[in-house]
């Protein structure tokens, strides 16, 4: 395969994804509940917490001091822009997969389906460490075949920073070894090899998780903290395995994905004596990964994104199994079952969810700003409004030039029934009461349910929305929708005297 041809693919798809995911990336820096502490960390305000390793902070705080970034809200852009890159490498190094696997034409299909995939689209716009743990999982898995097609000590070296990358991004980025094991399995130089990419994780490790290392009691203290929400939950909890992520498996795929996906299942079963290891392994991950997240009774869409994206591959490697059953016409075949499973990514295939026309059209609109304008017309100033924090209102602390401070006297808390009872918020002379879908419905929810230190004030929060919502008049609302930051489903209540 000519090598111009494939850079000039691999830069024009890194460009086109990076100016696609981050479109309509603006919105206030306060709204996504883990992006304040981040940039936080990033402008020196606090000091590193090491929830997660410092691929991303690290890179954002170099991106910051290159653009000049000195508000809160320019340091979340320029991260938000970095979580996009990170995307955009991850995509460009599976597509690069595909060709090494399949061919040009699998390799252009992978990389226009994850392009256009909503859930890469969404993670790219926040800054978070979604994106960094992708691309560096890309790298590893890009590395570990091409060394299993042909080792040499490039390769090696590729293996030992893409698993570095993948441990940098989040911790669970380890998982990233077990393609590094792979890919050096059976292989007649394995020991050189294992040395030459140890050397090169090590390196790229300490190079961008140097603060962490200098500060190791911090360090340990997260990492406990980490393994505990993944073992306990972090506030509500759920009985183990849950069938969660089939949910998320269906909100993120198409039926088009589905079959493709049976067929590459097929396709590997019918040639499964001549299957190298590392793709049996690459084939196995989504499933295996899906299988180990439903074992954590700690849930969130975003920790799927890896099982998204190489479920997504393996579709388009399908494309080219599916192809095989129309004899007389394989490369027609497989053209139009591409170009069906790339245009299947732009509509909803769901009530709710899925789309990258939904998606775009999620970013453009924002129910925050909508809810400031509203109150600023009909809620006289001197009213004392009690609400949910993921009611995301301009403070004197966090705002921005576009958003000024409303004139309310606001009383706040993570759930509006921290703040009292009904009667006790009429006693206080609260006139309205602003709740979001996204709070009240964890205690609608039949599988989520309370650590038992929480049983108590899981249910006096529990009768406060029930009776907020069934006694006091719904004055306004917006519907929750798809990017729940911009749109959790916001409910004005006002309170009778």
């Amino acid at each position: 395969m000519s090598r111009l041809p494939v850079l000039a693919w691999a830069v024009v798809l890194f460009i086109a994804t990076l100016v696609l995911h981050t479109r309509h990336n603006e919105f206030p820096f306060y709204y996504h509940p883990d992006e304040p502490s981040k940039v936080e960390q990033v402008m020196g305000k606090r000091a590193w917490n090491f929830h997660h390793p410092m691929l991303l902070l690290s890179t954002t705080k170099l991106a910051a001091t290159l653009t000049g970034a000195t508000t809160e809200q320019a340091v979340v852009e320029a991260g938000r822009w970095v979580s996009a890159a990170f995307t955009a490498f991850a995509i460009v190094a599976l597509s690069l997969l595909g060709m090494l696997s399949r061919g040009r034409l699998t390799g252009v299909g992978v990389g226009l389906v994850l392009m256009l995939h909503h859930q890469l689209f969404e993670l790219s716009h926040y800054m978070k460490e979604d994106t960094a743990l992708l691309f560096g999982l890309a790298v590893s898995i890009l590395a570990a075949h091409g060394y299993a097609r042909r080792p040499s000590g490039w390769w090696a070296v590729l293996l030992g920073v893409g698993g570095a990358l993948a441990i940098s991004g989040k911790y669970a980025g380890a998982m990233a070894l077990l393609f590094v094991v792979a890919a050096l399995y059976r292989s007649e130089r394995w020991r050189r090899d294992a040395i030459t990419a140890g050397m090169a994780l090590a390196l790229v490790f300490i190079a961008i998780n140097l603060p962490l290392l200098r500060d190791m009691g911090t360090f340990s203290a997260s990492l406990a903290r980490e393994t505990q929400l993944v073992v306990e939950g972090q506030g509500l909890t759920q009985s183990v395995p849950h069938t969660r992520y089939w949910n998320v498996f269906l909100a993120n795929s198409t039926p088009v994905i589905w079959l493709l996906l049976l067929a590459a299942l097929h396709g590997a079963w019918r040639r499964r004596k001549k299957i190298p290891f590392i793709e049996w392994v690459t084939l196995a991950f989504p499933f295996a990964y899906a299988l180990a997240l439903s074992f954590s009774p700690k849930d969130n869409d975003r920790y799927f994104l890896p099982a998204t994206a190489l479920l997504s591959v393996l579709a388009v490697v399908g494309a080219a199994e599916f192809s095989r059953w129309f004899r007389n016409h394989e490369p027609l075949a497989e053209r139009l079952a591409i170009a069906l499973l790339i245009a299947a990514q732009l509509p909803s295939w769901t009530e709710d969810r899925g789309g990258l026309v939904r998606y775009w059209q999620a970013f453009q609109r924002d129910d925050n700003a909508e809810l400031v304008e509203w109150l600023g017309k009909e809620i006289p100033a001197d009213a004392l409004l009690a609400k949910d924090n993921k009611v995301r209102l301009p403070t004197a602390k966090r705002h921005n030039e576009d958003a000024a401070p409303l004139p309310h006297k606001v009383l706040s808390a993570e759930y509006a029934a921290d703040l009292g009872s009904l009667a006790e918020l009429r006693a206080k002379q609260v006139a309205y009461v602003l709740i979001t879908d996204s709070t009240f419905q964890k205690f609608e929810s039949k599988s989520l349910k309370p650590k038992a230190k929480d049983a108590a004030d899981f249910d006096r929060r529990k009768l406060f929305y029930a009776e907020l919502r069934r006694e006091e008049p719904l004055v306004v609302q917006w519907p929750r929708s798809t990017v729940i930051y911009l749109h959790p489903g916001i409910e004005v209540y006002r309170l009778a005297p």
